[in-house]
């Protein structure tokens, strides 16, 4: 969990107003929405076989729990860090971290 919150912070961290910005109202083609699905998928069942390995992990749905834990972190990270009043990366991670962990291992 620890190296999906530490990609997902350091994504956020140069200039977080603007890749808000970027993220939430600047135009997309078609063909790159395609890759940001794929890329996403890709991500999802990565997630998907690192849960179906880790004998901790107790959710009744690795499906449902690696598009859950993926959404959760890109989400919140995304929104705290450009917060106008951010919190601290480190106290972030630690925080997502145990949230994420707690919800896995039920």
């Amino acid at each position: 969990m620890r190296v999906f919150v530490q990609a997902a912070i350091a994504n956020h961290l140069d200039d977080p107003r603007s890749l808000r910005i970027i993220l939430e109202q600047a135009p997309r083609s078609q063909e790159l929405m395609k890759k940001i699905y794929r890329y996403k998928d890709a991500w999802t069942a990565y997630t998907r076989e690192l849960l179906c390995r880790h004998p901790e992990v107790r959710v009744p749905d690795v499906d449902t729990a690696a598009r859950i834990i993926n959404a959760t972190i890109e989400l919140v990270v995304h929104q705290v860090i450009a917060e106008h009043e951010p919190v601290d990366p480190k106290r972030l991670e630690d925080e997502l971290v145990s949230m994420s962990t707690r919800y896995l291992r039920g």
